[in-house]
Formats: structure tokens, sequence, C-alpha cells
């Protein structure tokens, strides 16, 4: 499927964007791991070769249910290859975003994904870690005094993070119709990876003519996670840890007024904040036209605004919603009596996002293995259920629809 069209989480999955994870994830200094995965308090180390695996089921399935599988860091090599102006683009805004304070250090780290691009792969030297020593060694010469006395910075500590979560492909950006929205990362180390998605989006030739939004520096955040497809006309936004209610401002602005868009409604949900589960999409899921999967959490304590357009042009009217997610469902889609399942209820399932789930299509969606009762009740509510366990890619912070970015879904 040329192009991107995604107005619902629940037609048939046409097109995705993935990312295998790879070396990146075990790109860093020893004892570095908390730098790395901040998000893993109770592990130290990660699992690349269960981690591959369980991202191989996961293709295998989407593959089997006719969904094109396309690769990140595919799409990126051929942009780059095909494309000198989207090259020197990324280079610039990787060294502008990477940390690093500074010319001197800034010139040295261009200086040495530059020569490590020259032996090698360009993505290869951006998306893994740079160490004070891998810098260091740019500059030479027995007049310099830094090159006399020791150096205040240990050669094998941290200068610029790896791209190690990478394979969350859902968070940098979002697809809301046909046009692809930019996101502003929570963590300054995945901002990076928006210039990955800008970059594809605007140079590959299998994109060409697609929309994609300007993005516009903010001071506020907002993730893919947070944004949920509702229908043609509704979306449904987060209000979270990680998506801050300004940057819904700026969003449902963008999304009411622009000419490329169809949206006349932005639903603002507040999740609870429980550190258990992040972002809406771990909270609420689609698995058929009428039936969702719902967080008892968010079930019990549904805050939802709606926002549409003012009378003067640019301007937002906003309205509180009674009756918590099952008003949500009816008034933006027009079902009369949505079937709610309330995810497992155990804290385990809870940890293990049980109402995170990917729809293949209307009643087929891919779930946690592990998710046992959540399981359990879509299938006796007539869901077929494909299950993958994906414990080291996602270890508790997300479902499979974390790590799958729709490019194409069919209307339904």
């Amino acid at each position: 499927m040329q192009g991107l069209h995604v107005h619902n989480e629940i037609g048939t999955l046409k097109s995705v964007l993935l990312h295998r994870p790879g070396f990146e994830t075990k790109s860093y200094p020893e004892n570095a791991f908390g730098q790395v995965f901040t998000l893993r308090p109770n592990r130290s180390n990660f699992d690349l070769d269960k981690a591959t695996q369980e991202h191989e089921r996961l293709v295998s399935i989407l593959e089997a249910n006719g969904v094109e599988v396309l690769l990140l860091t595919d799409l990126l090599e051929e942009t780059l290859t095909s494309s000198s102006e989207a090259r020197e683009a990324l280079l610039d805004r990787f060294c502008d975003e990477c940390g690093v304070r500074g010319s001197e250090l800034k010139r040295s780290v261009r200086a040495w994904i530059e020569q490590k691009a020259a032996g090698g792969s360009l993505i290869d030297a951006l998306i893994g870690s740079i160490c004070y020593g891998d810098i260091f060694k740019q500059v030479k010469g027995d007049d310099r005094l830094a090159n006399l006395v020791d150096d205040p910075y240990p050669a094998d500590a941290l200068l610029v993070n790896p791209f190690s979560t990478m394979f969350f492909t859902r968070d940098p950006a979002s697809v809301i119709g046909s046009t692809l929205s930019l996101n502003h990362m929570y963590w300054s180390d995945r901002e990076r990876e928006v210039a990955f998605y800008q970059v594809i989006f605007s140079h590959h030739p299998r994109f060409a003519g697609c929309s994609v939004a300007p993005e516009e520096p903010s001071s506020y955040h907002i993730e893919g996670g947070d944004v949920v497809n509702l229908d043609a006309r509704n979306v449904a936004v987060g209000l979270s840890q990680r998506t801050e209610a300004a940057a819904i401002d700026v969003l449902a602005r963008r999304l009411l007024w622009s000419e490329n868009s169809e949206i006349e409604s932005v639903w603002a949900v507040r999740v609870p904040e429980d550190n258990l589960c992040i972002h809406l999409d771990t909270f609420l899921s689609r698995a058929d036209v009428e039936t969702f999967i719902v967080d008892p959490e968010l079930l019990d304590h549904a805050e939802i605004y709606r926002i549409v357009r003012g009378r003067k042009k640019g301007t937002c009217r906003i309205k509180s919603l009674d009756g918590g997610v099952s008003a949500l469902l009816k008034q933006s889609l027009g079902i009369s009596a949505p079937t709610l399942i309330s995810c497992g209820g155990s804290m385990s399932e809870r940890r293990h996002n049980a109402a995170s789930v990917l729809a293949l299509a209307p009643g087929k969606v891919c779930v946690y293995e592990e998710n046992k009762l959540t399981n359990e009740a879509l299938y006796r509510a007539g869901i077929d259920l494909f299950p993958v366990s994906i414990d080291e890619l996602t270890s508790g912070y997300g479902g499979p629809s974390c790590l799958c970015l729709p490019l194409w879904r069919e209307d339904c």
C-alpha cells in the first residue's frame, strides 16, 4: 500500500512500520544499563536474542494476516541513498539534538559519524552509542595540552546514548487520516528518533506527495501511544505523564483547522498515573466494531473533554464530558451500547498492559500471550486471538500495538 491512510484502530491492517532490535540495544559500556534503559529498574541486561525471537514472532503473525511489514532502518537506508539533501538534513539535526553542547564537541561528533559512515553504515553510526573516548580520538597533536595531561572524562563514559528502544515505533509519529503527525517525545534521547521519521516521510519515493504536518518547536510533549484514531472525524488523545494538555491544544487546533484534516472532534482523555500503564493505548483498545478492552482504572475514573472548532478561525471550544468511556464511545462513534471488557483485573495483567492489543481486522487481535484472564475474556466475546510473548521487548511497558506504527488500515 502506497501512501498513508489510518482512520481507525480496527480496520483491516494492510501496512505497518516496525524496527527490528539490533546492536544498538547492547551498545553501551559496562554498568551503564540503567542510563540507557531507564524504564527497566529491576533488570540489568537486555536479552537481544530473546527480543529478536519475540520480534520475529510478531512479524510472522502480521505477515500471515496479509500485513506488509516495513522496517524503519530499511526505509531510512533507501532514503539516505537516494537523497543527499536528506542525508545532510539528518546529520544536522542529529548533531543539534544529541545532547552535546559546544561547537568543539559538536564538530568532533560529526567528524566521528562521518568517519564511521565512510567505513560502514551511516545508520549504524547514528543509532549506536558515542563515548567520550571516541570523540577525543578526533583531537590529535603533540602541541595540545589536552593530549598531554589526564583526561577529565573516562574514555568509556557515554556522551551520546544509543537508540536502545527504537522498536517502540508508535511513539515518535502518528498517522491521522492521510497525514503523518510528528510528535515531541518526552525523553530527549527519543526525540532524536523523530528526525528519522521526518526524513523518511519527507524524502522516500514511496511516500512522495504524502502530507507531513510541519513540526513546531514546542516546550510540551506528545507521544504516539496517546493518539488513538476513533474514526475519520474523531481522534482521542491521552492526557498522560508523557502528553501534556498544552500539547493537545496545539494538536487540536491543527487537526480542527487544517485543510488536510477531516477531524471534527478531539477527545482528551486523562489517564491514571500509576507507573503500570503509560499511554492511552495501554488503557483502551478496540477489539471489534463495538467491542473494546478497557483498563479498570480508566473505566472507573475517566475524565474526558471534547474539543471542537470555535467561532473564530483558529480557536477551539472545550466541554467536559460526563458518563466516562461509554459516553465517549457512544458520542464519537454512534455506538448505542458498546461492549466494554475490563482487562484481567489482576495487578500482574495490568502490569503487562493487558488492555493494549493490536487489531489485525475487526474481531481479530494480536495479544500479549501471558495475559491469560484478559485473553480468555476476549475469546469468550468471540474475538480471534493471535498471541505473542513480548516480555523482553516491552518489559511490561506496552503491548503489541506499541511496537507497530500503522501506515494503512481499511475503513470500516
